[in-house]
C-alpha cells in the first residue's frame, strides 16, 4: 500500500492565477479570512493547513469543480503486484 498525494494547494494556486483572483477576493467568495486561504496555499508545509469537509466543498463549488474537495485528501491505494 502506498500514499497518493493530491496537490490541492497547487491546483488552487493555479486556479487563482488563471482567474486573476487575489487571496482576499477568493476568501470573500468562500466566506473565510484571507489568512485561511494563505494557509491553504501552504498545505503540507509549515504553517499550512487543509480545509475541513464543509470548506473543501465550498471551494469546489466556488471554483466550478476546478479544485475538487477530494483533492485535499491523501488516499491509501493498494498497489497490485
Amino acid at each position: 500500500m502506498h500514499i497518493v498525494h493530491y496537490p490541492a494547494m497547487s491546483i488552487l494556486s493555479s486556479y487563482l492565477a488563471r482567474e486573476g483572483l487575489t487571496q482576499r477576493e477568493f476568501a470573500t467568495r468562500i466566506g473565510v479570512d484571507q489568512s485561511i486561504v494563505s494557509r491553504l496555499l501552504k498545505s503540507g508545509q509549515p504553517g499550512g493547513t487543509k480545509p475541513g469537509l464543509p470548506l473543501a466543498i465550498r471551494i469546489e463549488r466556488e471554483t466550478g469543480g476546478a479544485v475538487p474537495a477530494a483533492s485535499w485528501v491523501e488516499m491509501q491505494v493498494d498497489k497490485a503486484g
